[in-house]
């Protein structure tokens, strides 16, 4: 063999074992984990605003999906089950103004679950996977979604709460004894509340109130109409005022919220929802103290 010979033979093993050691290499070096990817978002065609998916893995041990008849239409909705083994208490959502879905209380399905409570959200009429046309029936919608939640199994029936946020607390007060007339609420939450002294008082339950700072009635719906409650009902009502949050209670201190942007989930107020979470344990453990 040649001088020439030997060294293209040398130059050929030598390039040969590089190719081998190298795909070994690659091969040992694979990845073991996924990048975590960012939950879907929905963008309200209507609207612009954004409504993240929430993350309710770590916080549920079942994610149910309901429908149920609202008069003419078929609406869906979710019922979130905390991770325990026994019967839960339940927070039944009902919506603030708009075509807005599930997910628009996603963020509240989230901090709920984790404080040990199922949670029922719906797609409003027309909205997301409900059927009919948006726009029609909304108070009577909101009763048909309670009776449907109630039914579920794995509640605890006897420590069923209402959530209403909004224009949700008009029609909860209008339609309160039908409300009643399905299951008596344990308790009842007005987030962003409307009601004044007179109509709070069609409540017959106990009562917190949560209301931004901005609210231009503010007096009216939250110190007298706690009053009025108190002086109607023996139940109790309280109220909490949350500092630099707009109407929906979310915080605004540090500018006002884009809704078109995912992040706004983020800047809930915490001292609101903190307060929600507080006086519904408080209202189960006095319901849990007093059932037979």
């Amino acid at each position: 063999m040649t001088r020439r010979s030997f060294g293209a033979c040398l130059a050929s093993l030598l390039i040969f074992l590089l190719a081998a050691l190298g795909g070994c290499v690659a091969a040992t070096v694979s990845p073991t984990t996924q990048a975590t990817q960012p939950p879907p978002v929905i963008i309200d065609p209507v609207t612009g605003d954004a409504y993240p998916t929430p993350q309710l893995e770590l916080t549920t041990r079942e994610q149910r999906q309901i429908s149920f008849f609202a008069g003419d239409a078929v609406l869906a909705g979710e019922l979130d089950l905390p991770r325990t083994n026994n019967a839960a208490p339940l927070a039944v959502i009902i919506h603030h103004a708009g075509p807005v879905g599930r997910d628009a209380y996603g963020y509240l399905a989230e901090l709920l679950t984790e404080a040990g409570f199922a949670v029922f959200r719906f797609d409003k009429r027309g909205v997301g996977a409900s059927g009919g046309e948006y726009g029609c029936c909304e108070a009577e919608d909101a009763l048909a979604a309670y009776r449907a939640a109630v039914a579920e199994v794995g509640i605890d029936r006897d420590r069923v709460f209402i959530v209403a946020q909004s224009i949700g607390t008009e029609y909860l007060a209008t339609h309160f004894a039908e409300f009643a007339a399905v299951q008596p609420p344990a308790g009842v939450a007005l987030l962003s509340s409307l009601l004044g002294p007179e109509q709070i008082t069609a409540i017959a339950a106990p009562v917190q109130i949560i209301v931004a700072d901005s609210e231009p009635n503010l007096e009216a719906i939250a110190t007298q109409a706690v009053q009025a409650h108190r002086t109607r009902w023996p139940y109790g009502a309280s109220s909490y005022i949350a500092a630099h949050a707009e109407h929906t209670l979310f915080d605004i201190k540090d500018g006002p919220i884009d809704w078109s942007d995912p992040a706004w989930v983020t800047r809930y107020h915490r001292g609101a929802m903190q307060s929600l979470i507080d006086w519904l344990q408080s209202a189960y453990d006095i319901g849990k103290g007093a059932a037979p």
